[in-house]
């Protein structure tokens, strides 16, 4: 096998889903990557080293973006330091929001090989959730399961001999009514007509106060 990996997204199971996203750890190695298929010129790398960041996958910034866009800098957006466990041996590592709202994509014939979460309740959010374990757990248990009431997406040992738990639960929608404008430019070969698609979707990025950092999978409604 050349690589673990997780396969995942939130379907309402009539044929619409929300992002499809993945995580996956190389070969005999530790680190960690998460990746959303709508966003396939980002990646978020979880290393093994403890330096974990955010940011565009090698060679896309001169691919999708003019050279005076304002990020050009680096194709890092975010590093951080792995955040310190929340609690013995239990890392949070990384979380993805998603309202029930968002579940408005239809899913394409042939898509498989995905672990399909069902939608949450109206007027909620499911959260999931990317825990690295220093301990492992029996088949019928996983982080958040007694406390929280987590759902387990599936999970996988690392060569450090650490464990990747993905995890679900529900919870409320978060509030964006604070957020500021900010900047904004489009991909080359891209009009502001190409925002008016039906199916608009944008990824809020976040931090947490815990140290973890965040995805809020939204849609975009075009006036």
């Amino acid at each position: 096998m050349k690589e673990k990996f997780i396969r995942f997204g939130i379907s309402d199971g009539h044929g619409r889903r929300a992002a499809t996203w993945k995580i996956w750890t190389p070969r005999s190695k530790s680190d960690i990557y998460l990746s959303c298929r709508e966003l396939g010129i980002f990646k978020v790398s979880l290393h093994q080293s403890g330096s974990w960041h955010f940011g565009f996958i090698s060679n896309s910034l001169d691919e999708y973006f003019d050279e005076e866009a304002p990020f050009l800098k680096s194709r890092h957006i975010k590093i951080w330091p792995r955040p310190k466990p929340f609690a013995a041996g239990t890392t949070l590592a990384f979380r993805i929001i998603t309202p029930h709202t968002s579940v408005k994509t239809l899913i394409e014939p042939g898509t498989k090989n995905i672990k399909w979460i069902s939608n949450c309740s109206p007027a909620l959010a499911t959260e999931i959730d990317i825990i690295i374990t220093s301990y492992e757990l029996d088949e019928n248990s996983w982080p958040g399961k007694t406390q929280m009431g987590t759902r387990l997406i599936g999970s996988y040992k690392l060569s450090s001999s650490e464990f990747i738990w993905v995890v679900s639960w529900e919870v409320p929608v978060p509030d964006l009514s604070s957020l500021s404008r900010g900047k904004s430019t489009l991909c080359k070969g891209k009009s502001v007509a190409d925002l008016k698609s039906t199916d608009l979707r944008a990824i809020v990025y976040g931090d947490s106060d815990d140290g973890s950092k965040f995805f809020i999978d939204c849609t975009v409604e075009v006036n």
